[in-house]
């Protein structure tokens, strides 16, 4: 019986481990800064990618705790393409024109944000719409 009951929780926790549980996985996000030509917005893009924290990804939460899991810049707006590791099937994308070249969002920049949901296939596809704007979003305010 101990051997049974050995072997059966030694094949439960070599499945666990192989099936990666709670592992990152690469996702590839492909998509587009837009920004308006009347809004003035010119300068490098700064694009953040952030991921619902814990098991928030599928709660109904209004305003779930966000964990940044990547970022990348860009010298305009315009297309682009960045592999991101994350755990989740939710990926919020912010752009910031970050005009005044701190690598983060500073009151007055324009900036906008995507929520898209991962394939199945581990990509995913984002249009982002920045828009002048007075205030930061709390997850892209420099520390």
């Amino acid at each position: 019986m101990k051997t049974h009951l050995f072997a059966t929780l030694s094949t439960l926790i070599t499945l666990a481990a192989v099936s990666g549980c709670g592992a990152t996985r690469d996702v590839k996000v492909s998509g587009t800064v837009a920004t308006s030509s009347t809004n003035g917005a010119n300068g490098p893009v700064r694009i953040e990618f952030y991921e619902p924290a814990g098991s928030a990804d599928a709660a109904a939460s209004t305003a779930p705790e966000l964990r940044l899991v990547d970022s990348a810049t860009l010298q305009a707006a315009g297309p682009f393409q960045q592999t991101v590791s994350m755990q989740g099937n939710k990926l919020y994308v912010v752009a910031i024109v970050d005009t005044d070249h701190n690598g983060a969002c500073t009151a007055g920049e324009s900036w906008g944000e995507a929520i898209v949901t991962v394939g199945t296939d581990d990509t995913a596809t984002a249009t982002v719409s920045v828009t002048p704007e007075a205030h930061c979003l709390p997850m892209s305010t420099p520390e």
